[in-house]
């Protein structure tokens, strides 16, 4: 006779451990940890994350099925490439939706909530004058949401999320000593917006920002598109590593 009860705790061990890889992969995303066009290899991020194949192969049809990977017929799961096409468009739905939470934010933001936006935006510019990258776009990120979760809505953050998923491994094209920096003139910007409640000013930081990295990203993504294919590929065999959480 089965016993109900240890497989009731296999259930629920598998399902904590594609809880945690899921959510792994997608900060993993968001900060830009993989590149555009790049496989994921289910054994290997098993071995990273310290768990079987089934959380992780369920943690990537989660993924696929929000567009933020791509299911290829011939090279199973891999990061979607990044062209001209897809990154324009994502970058004028950021711009629509990501400015229209800023906007809201400016009325509903807490003193606590403007504090912690000083304090991420300081250890970025702390980041930038050490020359210590390893945090700057985890910081990048938690700055942009919690302004984000600032509007107080729910479904406008949960739009946002979906949008950053897709829209993170092309942050790899910009990991530069250069680049890195750029976008804190306009945190700012949002900031002095936020403290005085101008909506309409922090949208326009916000979309200064976002349209800032994505020149850049345009115009290597255009250059990338004019290389051979051949080149392309070899480009996208550099596989940085997720870190597990």
């Amino acid at each position: 006779m089965l016993d109900r009860k240890n497989i009731d705790v296999g259930s629920a061990a598998q399902k904590t451990a594609h809880v945690r890889v899921h959510a792994g992969l997608k900060e993993a995303l968001m900060n830009g940890d993989f590149l555009p066009g790049q496989r994921l290899v289910v054994r290997r991020l098993a071995e990273q994350y310290r768990t079987s194949a089934m959380p992780v192969r369920e943690a990537l049809r989660q993924l696929v099925s929000d567009e933020a990977m791509f299911d290829h017929p011939n090279r199973g799961v891999i990061v979607p490439e990044a062209t001209v096409a897809r990154i324009s468009d994502l970058v004028r739905v950021r711009c629509s939706v990501e400015g229209t939470a800023a906007e809201w934010a400016a009325t509903t933001i807490t003193p606590n909530e403007l504090d912690e936006l000083a304090k991420l935006n300081s250890l970025m510019r702390d980041c930038v004058e050490r020359n210590v990258m390893a945090d700057y776009l985890g910081l990048n990120r938690r700055f942009h949401f919690t302004m984000y979760h600032a509007a107080r809505s729910p479904v406008v953050q949960q739009i946002i999320e979906k949008l950053w998923l897709q829209a993170g491994p092309f942050l790899n094209i910009v990991r530069s000593d250069v680049t890195y920096g750029l976008g804190l003139d306009h945190h700012d910007d949002m900031l002095a917006a936020l403290r005085r409640a101008d909506g309409a000013a922090a949208r326009k930081a916000l979309v200064a920002d976002l349209r800032e990295a994505a020149d850049i990203i345009l115009r290597a993504a255009a250059a990338a598109e004019a290389q051979p294919a051949r080149l392309r590929r070899t480009s996208a065999r550099r596989e940085p590593k997720a870190q597990a959480r």
